[in-house]
């Protein structure tokens, strides 16, 4: 992959389970990996406050794809901004009917998920995605969208750099997103994940 450097794209490629994405992706948004399939460059996550739980959300079994803190105000180019707070990725089975029985709805937050057997194998699918980011009152970015088998295996927008065993992984994978529905609130969505990956009588 044109932009990724020798090393990080042979630990990419030999990564062969979802537990081992998981991990090279939690390297990477800890800065220590340069870069990752799909972008090829360093973590760019909003807050840097939230990298440990991020982290920890991949090493517990949700690859995460995407992600974008809550807020409003006026943006780099003078608009006015806001984004829900919002989280998506593939999910192992457990991970995935842990936060669709635990979170969705009791916790006043939105969870889409994907099962694999729906899995398509070309084309998008956008039925159930939810607008997380709006410029001028105008809708930006949309968040749940359902990824085909040729995004993932592609070596350019997936992971196909990666060991066919990592790939077939993701196949097999939910696709999970957790948003909260509230424009520009910062500070329900990540405390509520945190708890969700903290085994109980641990500090969060």
């Amino acid at each position: 992959m044109t932009g990724m450097g020798r090393q990080d794209r042979d630990l990419w490629a030999s990564a062969r389970t979802l537990t081992d994405l998981g991990e090279l992706t939690a390297r990477w948004i800890e800065g220590d990996l340069a870069s990752q399939p799909g972008y090829c460059g360093p973590s760019d996550i909003e807050d840097p406050a939230l990298v440990p739980l991020l982290a920890r959300l991949n090493r517990a079994g949700f690859v995460t794809t995407g992600s974008q803190i809550g807020e409003s105000g006026p943006g780099y180019d003078g608009a006015h901004w806001q984004q829900r707070a919002a989280v998506e990725g593939f999910a192992v089975p457990a991970f995935a009917a842990r936060i669709i029985a635990g979170l969705d709805g009791r916790s006043g937050l939105l969870v889409i998920a994907h099962a694999p057997a729906e899995l398509p194998r070309w084309r998008y699918r956008y039925d159930k995605a939810v607008t997380v980011t709006r410029r001028d009152g105008c809708d930006y970015t949309r968040f749940g969208v359902q990824l085909p088998r040729r995004h993932i295996r592609s070596g350019v927008t997936g992971y196909g750099i990666c060991y066919r065993d990592a790939v077939t992984a993701l196949y097999s994978a939910w696709q999970v997103t957790v948003i909260d529905p509230g424009w520009g609130r910062p500070d329900l969505l990540w405390p509520v994940l945190a708890g969700a990956v903290t085994p109980a009588g641990e500090p969060s």
